[in-house]
């Protein structure tokens, strides 16, 4: 066995064991070629043709093959670290079966130099011939780069240089834009690593990490704010692109972006003014949300454990009789988890996959899972509650003939729905989740209807109110092919809009007012208001790190954010840390409590207020909960009025504080604090043990959301933090309702 797959798996943070390094050799710098064999194997060779000349080297027995992790500059990236969960669990002993890892560096290519080579093992197996022209890094002479729009005097787009082939064709193209001693660059989408990405490399790459994400991101955008300068960027391509922000150079924001084949050149968009003056100008470079229904304010109720009707109406009886009203219910494991678009154990006759199924035809047997979801959406919706069913944009398997999974299948590889590789043949997803999976190519309208059809009488018939679109970021490798011919290079960070978009056109083409809750993304998701923070431990860290998120999506247009109240995973939060953040939650957009599947396990993991006051034996949890989603309902008009204010004006509804305070240098010794809508200033409570927190007011005079003492801003104070308390303060220019209504 001989496998050399010079671009590997695709996968953005990882270097696979067969693979070139770099896929593609730039002038002037080392390479690596790297094989994979069985264990049987003694010898691997590499022979290497330029013009007449044949050389033949060795490479070296690395030890058993495994994969390693680069950061979004490749191998020179020392200063990320880029071991984080997904990589670990790819990189599982089993994964390569024993095999062995051969390798070889190589030196520095002359510009523009054209080479064969190929690999042998034991003078008896050979690969096919690879052929390989080195890239230089040139002058950007011919304007490859476009800068439109505006700038401070001063600042300058400098440095341009273009990565070509012998034949002009571009691959990269990189420049420089300048930082002054005191600015700070924020926005990149949702970012969990910090606000202030000064000082940090990052990238513009659509990644599921699951957990503990560091610098990677579900949502990134390649817009960024400078915030001192006062001017803001957007790189209007969706192909990867990666940010030295003052990690290399301190003066300098150092930009690489990929270019596809079907790119003649680059458009850097630029803006100059005030934080809510540029957000406004980027998003306004895309259709703007409309505003969402006011009960997305509500308290949201999810767990993977409600996964049988009686299950769901059990949870809800508990609500009630608590007290604890729930607005949305998700729920996420309610399908036959091959198709999603029906009831698990439901009953009916397959379609040809052409379209969907109709509700008269599905009966649901009443020993099942959901003997009558019908009754349960309708009695829901007499208690004044939303579902939100889960999604996942991928066709899981093939399923056995006759099935529906089985006739979706076919209809779409037949029908030449769905993304291919670069051998023509459908792509198979490459990640751990849904591994093999086919994924129909949502960027294309007639795919977008195809697959709407097959959801729509969830909406139409149903009553259903929207979807939770789940898993958006399973596209990897430039070699995929979409259904207009460009590769995975130029649109996989686009596939998470087109799913989105699916299940959008579908509410508004049935007149639902309905929403999408979506945790992927890209520059463009501000069209589609709701989004969650996406999948987080029950930590102190990841509390922070999801704060950080919340900021930083609101601050790249993302309005309407929320997160799972105390973690989604991992041992249950200890009481403390859920109801911190509870009390976050309360003064954010969206309030959720979610969690993952257990497989029904006792001691239960749900993140219910009555479940974590159950297991954790701390009986003020239900009521300090209770007191908390009160202040929510009272809040609830005017968080309608701000979210409507947010996207008229481009000033988020969870706004930094930078954007009505940009020249105070001491708000970024607070980068947790944010302005919830105009009027009311929010300083979570995010480590243990914490009975007094320090806040800092910006100028202006404050008033103390509980106890109505005023303060004089741009004064640190502090502030004692009971449990059932989180510093906020009210803006005094605020309207009289907000200052004079007793919170207690």
């Amino acid at each position: 066995m001989l496998i050399h797959t010079p671009l590997g798996l695709g996968h953005p943070y990882r270097y696979e064991p067969d693979q070139r390094i770099p896929t593609s050799p730039i002038s002037g710098q080392p390479w690596k070629v790297r094989a994979r064999t069985d264990a049987m194997t003694t010898s691997v060779h590499l022979y290497i043709r330029r013009g007449v000349k044949l050389e033949r080297h060795e490479l070296r027995l690395l030890g058993p093959a495994h994969p390693d992790t680069h950061g979004p500059y490749g191998v020179t990236a020392k200063k990320i670290d880029v071991t984080t969960h997904l990589t670990t669990l790819a990189n599982n002993p089993e994964e390569f079966s024993g095999d062995l890892e051969w390798e070889i560096e190589l030196s520095g290519l002359e510009e523009f130099e054209e080479l064969s080579y190929w690999l042998e093992i034991d003078a008896f197996e050979f690969t096919r011939t690879f052929e390989l022209s080195a890239l230089t890094w040139l002058p950007d002479d011919d304007h490859f780069l476009k800068v439109v729009g505006d700038l401070p005097v001063g600042v300058t787009v400098s440095e341009r240089q273009v990565l070509a082939n012998s034949q002009g064709q571009v691959f990269q193209i990189r420049f420089a834009l300048p930082l002054a001693p005191g600015d700070h660059v924020v926005g990149f989408g949702e970012r969990f690593n910090a606000v202030d990405q000064r000082g940090n490399f990052i990238d513009a790459v659509v990644y599921e990490e699951y957990k503990g994400h560091g610098q990677r991101t579900y949502l990134p955008a390649p817009f960024g704010l400078v915030i001192g300068s006062d001017y803001g960027f957007y790189l209007n391509t969706a192909t990867p692109s990666r940010f030295d922000i003052g990690a290399s150079q301190s003066d300098r924001l150092l930009i690489e972006v990929d270019t596809s084949p079907f790119q003649s050149s680059i458009e850097i968009r630029t803006y100059s003014g005030s934080p809510t003056s540029i957000l406004k100008s980027y998003i306004s470079e895309f259709e703007l949300p409309k505003a969402p229904p006011p009960w997305i304010y509500k308290l949201w109720g999810s767990s993977n454990e409600w996964n049988t009707q009686a299950r769901v109406e059990l949870e809800i009886e508990t609500s009630e009789r608590l007290g604890i009203e729930l607005g949305v219910l998700v729920i996420e494991a309610w399908s036959d988890e091959t198709s999603f678009t029906v009831f698990r154990d439901a009953q009916f006759t397959p379609t040809d996959g052409s379209k969907g199924l109709v509700a008269a035809a599905i009966t649901y047997p009443s020993d099942g899972a959901w003997p009558n979801p019908q009754k349960m959406i309708d009695d829901l919706h007499q208690k004044d509650m939303k579902l939100i069913l889960w999604q996942i944009p991928v066709i899981k398997e093939e399923g056995t003939k006759g099935s529906q999974v089985n006739a979706i299948w076919n209809y779409a590889v037949q029908n030449n729905l769905v993304i291919t590789d670069g051998l023509g043949s459908p792509y198979r997803v490459r990640a751990p989740w849904f591994h093999n999976a086919l994924m129909p190519d949502l960027t294309a309208p007639q795919v977008r209807r195809w697959w709407a059809s097959l959801h729509e009488y969830l909406v139409t018939e149903m009553g259903v109110d929207g979807f939770k679109t789940d898993g958006g970021e399973h596209a990897w490798g430039s070699d995929l092919i979409y259904l207009d011919g460009r590769t995975g290079l130029e649109k996989n960070n686009l596939f998470a809009l087109g799913y989105v978009q699916t299940f959008s056109d579908l509410l508004e083409s049935s007149k639902k007012e309905g929403i999408t809750f979506s945790r992927a993304g890209f520059a463009g998701s501000s069209s589609f208001p709701t989004f969650w923070a996406g999948d987080e431990d029950s930590t102190w860290e990841a509390f922070k790190a999801s704060i950080n998120a919340g900021i930083s999506a609101s601050t790249s247009g993302i309005f309407f954010w929320g997160w799972d109240i105390g973690g989604f995973s991992g041992e249950i939060p200890t009481s403390e840390l859920y109801l911190r953040g509870a009390a976050m939650a309360t003064f954010c957009p969206i309030m959720q409590f979610h969690s993952e599947f257990n497989h029904h396990k006792e001691p239960s993991n749900d993140r219910s207020p009555w479940n974590i006051e159950r297991q954790t034996g701390d009986t003020r949890v239900v009521s300090i909960f209770r007191k908390f989603l009160g202040i929510r309902t009272l809040l609830i008009p005017y968080l309608e009025i701000e979210g409507r204010e947010a996207i008229a004006s481009g000033r988020p509804l969870m706004a930094g504080l930078f954007f009505d305070f940009p020249a105070d240098q001491e708000i970024w010794k607070a980068p947790s604090q944010y302005m919830l809508g105009r009027f009311l200033l929010v300083a979570p409570v995010s480590d243990s043990g914490t009975k007094s927190l320090k806040v800092y007011l910006p100028e202006g005079i404050w008033i103390d959301f509980w106890n109505k003492s005023k303060y004089i801003g741009e004064q640190w104070i502090e502030i004692e933090t009971p449990l059932d308390r989180i510093p906020v303060f009210i803006k005094d220019d605020a309207p009289q309702w907000l200052v004079n209504q007793s919170w207690e």
